[in-house]
């Protein structure tokens, strides 16, 4: 106790002297410089969305720097550095809020926060893989912004193999034994195989664009052969008949009982049919196996194709006729 007592006399002496006096205060002065330092806020500067702004604080992580500067944080904005890093003098905060992007891919349309970050970036967030055929409407390096729409279509390609035919050709020989116009089938002719590599494009599911790749004959076509006639002269009645062509018509009388004139206001008389003029141009002469020489004067609304209606003045000779098969020349 004693020990005690005589070390508190001398502090006593020591602060009581000028020389004490001058120490303490030395301590005291570090004391606080330490103080300032260790306690003074530090100055930083945080950028949102590219706008600066200076702020002075004593937190020492970004995460309270930011609340303290009333810069909320959404759950996809980006913050460099890292909320949980300790805050430095001058340090620079940079915060870039998310946007919302529009992506639109396997017939699908999403919507996603996101930073501001390039394509490839938003689209690996959101688990969607680009095959290297893929075509994206923006390029992946761009950077998004609020309503971006990004488009993905799916591009395929697949190889198929198709078998088709080959249409037989029509192959026509004379025949010096039946008369023009007319024809015969000498073969039917079949058609060839053949079979085909095609690289098919498909973008969505839906087939593009085809390339073709090899094609293989597997069998030639066999032509379809058909005579037609040559002659173009014929006797008749003691007539020598030259003609372009013969046409075997379906033919019906008809008289003044249907009507006195022709479709062209011409007065009806023995000698004018009515034709379906696609197939007799109206004006044309004509022989008519069984009637005699003609002309196509008339038409009928019954008169298509390869029918005609030939005209007699009586009753008695429209029944005689009648209706019946019979051949047509066209004359020269």
């Amino acid at each position: 106790m004693e020990s005690i007592s005589r070390r508190l006399s001398s502090l006593r002496r020591f602060s009581g002297s000028a020389s004490g006096r001058l120490i303490m205060a030395s301590c005291l002065t570090g004391l606080l410089v330490w103080v300032v330092l260790v306690l003074a806020p530090e100055p930083v500067i945080i950028k949102v969305d590219g706008q600066p702004m200076l702020h002075r604080s004593l937190y020492r992580t970004v995460g309270s720097v930011l609340a303290e500067a009333g810069v909320e944080l959404g759950p996809k904005d980006a913050v460099q550095p890292d909320p949980g890093a300790t805050v430095t003098r001058g340090m620079v905060i940079t915060v870039n809020r998310a946007v919302c992007v529009i992506v639109k891919a396997d017939g699908r349309t999403m919507m996603v926060q996101t930073p501001k970050v390039p394509v490839r970036d938003v689209l690996q967030a959101a688990g969607i893989a680009v095959g290297p055929l893929d075509r994206v409407s923006i390029p992946l390096a761009d950077v998004v912004a609020e309503g971006t729409v990004i488009t993905i279509n799916r591009i395929a390609q697949r190889v198929v193999i198709e078998r088709y035919q080959l249409p037989a050709l029509v192959e026509r020989i004379d025949d010096p034994q039946m008369e023009r116009g007319e024809s015969r089938l000498v073969r039917a002719g079949t058609p060839g195989e053949a079979e085909r590599q095609v690289e098919v494009t498909f973008v969505n599911g839906r087939p593009t664009g085809r390339v073709l790749l090899s094609n293989l004959v597997m069998r030639n076509p066999v032509s379809r052969l058909i005579a037609m006639g040559t002659v173009s002269v014929v006797s008749r009645g003691g007539n020598t008949i030259r003609f372009r062509n013969a046409i075997d018509v379906l033919a019906t009388a008809y008289s003044f009982e249907n009507g006195r004139y022709t479709c062209t206001g011409q007065l009806v008389h023995f000698g004018v049919v009515a034709v379906d003029p696609g197939v007799i141009p109206l004006g044309t002469r004509l022989y008519v196996e069984g009637y005699g020489y003609a002309t196509a004067g008339d038409t009928g609304r019954a008169i298509k194709g390869d029918r005609i209606d030939v005209f007699f003045e009586s009753e008695r000779d429209c029944d005689r006729w009648g209706r019946r098969y019979t051949k047509v020349y066209v004359l020269q």
